[in-house]
């Protein structure tokens, strides 16, 4: 291969990352906005991203149709969300934002085409220490940047507002968790870079994504003893973990509001639960195809008459029945299929990988599914939706038969090796 262009493909993911995290350039936006639609500098940024990832995966088309043959759903979704302009209340608005999620998947595609699974983790591992090195420079240089203004005084580090810093840190924290590593030297960078993160995440003070994190790793450590090693059945294994789950929440239910208290939070789960009602009410009334992609919150009369209620610009808070909401019940199962089909392929990955990060994509799939549960990541302009659909692209062992290993190869950093 030619290292010239190598080097200008790890480049190109490496900068639409960085640009998909929200890091600096969610500092200029207000609540609800995006890069894409916030400022023209962020308009211009992802349009050339897209393009250059675009430009990547010219030489790669073929393998790029593969995987959207292969993976019919993420077509699926994204035809939905452009025919959805039709009913769509704010239809250019709906279509900037088709074209925002289009890219993003793109970017997920060209993630699985270029990169094996570890060079994934090692590019994220880069990027994420970046980020975080950043962010600690900001909360101590410009605490008036770095620190929200609230009561709390929340770290935010060099993004608008701490759900998303707390969400990159989370993710920060499972990828070094799952990074391989080959030298001492780059044991103690590791190790060091999880402690940073992990304590950049509860610094944030962002519940969802730190739970969400430490969902995920208790199940997959879980899944590592009972399954892999002590070899019980994985159904066995989800039926005691439900089980357990369910004797816990009994436990606590009860107990709600002085739970809620330890976490800082309030018993409606800072204003979540009277979102969900009004939402699920809205979605009874367009269930089959919904009211457009990201097309309700935008301008239509039935968000207006949820902000009054609320007081404040606001979003589901959750990344199923947001998908239900603007896509319907099409969409819903659509994406279901989508995630479900990546997390069996995740599980067979785990079984038939012997490398070091054999566990990472169902680590991240668990993740993402719990983040899910009080935040909206799924089928939107965001870091994880991409990470999500290399992911679910890269595990397919028709294509890309485990472990991944490819012979050309340019060094990202000292010691550490990437396509």
């Amino acid at each position: 291969m030619n290292s010239r262009r190598d080097l200008f493909d790890l480049l190109v993911l490496a900068n639409c990352t960085f640009i998909l995290s929200g890091a600096i350039t969610t500092l200029t936006l207000t609540p609800g906005d995006t890069p894409l639609e916030g400022n023209a500098f962020g308009r211009l940024m992802l349009s050339i991203s897209y393009l250059a990832v675009g430009v990547v995966l010219l030489p790669y088309r073929h393998e790029a149709f593969i995987i959207c043959r292969r993976n019919w759903t993420l077509l699926a979704l994204i035809v939905l969300a452009f025919a959805s302009c039709l009913w769509a209340e704010t239809p250019e608005f709906t279509f900037r934002r088709c074209i925002a999620v289009a890219g993003t998947t793109l970017f997920g595609i060209a993630l699985a085409v270029r990169l094996s699974l570890q060079q994934q983790l090692r590019l994220l591992s880069v990027m994420f220490r970046v980020i975080a090195v950043l962010s600690l420079a900001c909360i101590i240089l410009l605490p008036s940047y770095g620190i929200s203004d609230s009561l709390e005084s929340e770290w935010r580090g060099v993004f608008g507002y701490k759900n998303a810093f707390g969400s990159i840190m989370a993710i920060s924290s499972l990828v070094e968790w799952q990074l391989p590593t080959s030298s001492w030297q780059s044991k103690l960078l590791n190790r060091a870079a999880l402690l940073l993160s992990v304590y950049l995440l509860i610094r944030a003070n962002s519940i969802t994504p730190l739970l969400a994190f430490a969902g995920a790793v208790v199940l997959v450590e879980l899944y590592k003893c009972v399954t892999l090693r002590l070899r019980i059945p994985l159904y066995a294994t989800a039926i005691a973990t439900l089980l357990v789950s369910a004797v816990i929440f009994v436990l606590i239910a009860p107990r709600s509001d002085a739970f809620a208290a330890m976490l800082g939070r309030s018993s409606d789960l800072t204003g979540r639960t009277e979102i969900w009602r009004w939402v699920v009410s809205f979605i009874q009334e367009r269930p089959l195809l919904g009211y457009g992609y990201s097309g309700f919150w935008s301008a239509s009369a039935e968000s207006g008459s949820i902000e009054r209620a609320i007081g404040r610009h606001m979003y589901s808070h959750n990344g199923y029945l947001e998908t239900f909401l603007t896509m319907g019940a099409v969409g819903f199962l659509l994406a279901v299929r989508c995630i479900v089909g990546g997390m069996k392929r995740a599980y067979q990955w785990s079984t038939g990988d012997s490398s070091q990060s054999s566990l990472w994509p169902l680590a991240f799939l668990l993740f993402f599914l719990l983040y899910n549960l009080g935040e909206c990541t799924i089928f939107l302009q965001d870091l994880q939706w991409g990470i999500c659909v290399a992911i679910i692209a890269a595990t397919d062992a028709a294509l890309f038969a485990p472990p991944v290993e490819r012979q050309d190869e340019i060094y990202l950093n000292s010691g550490e090796k990437i396509v």
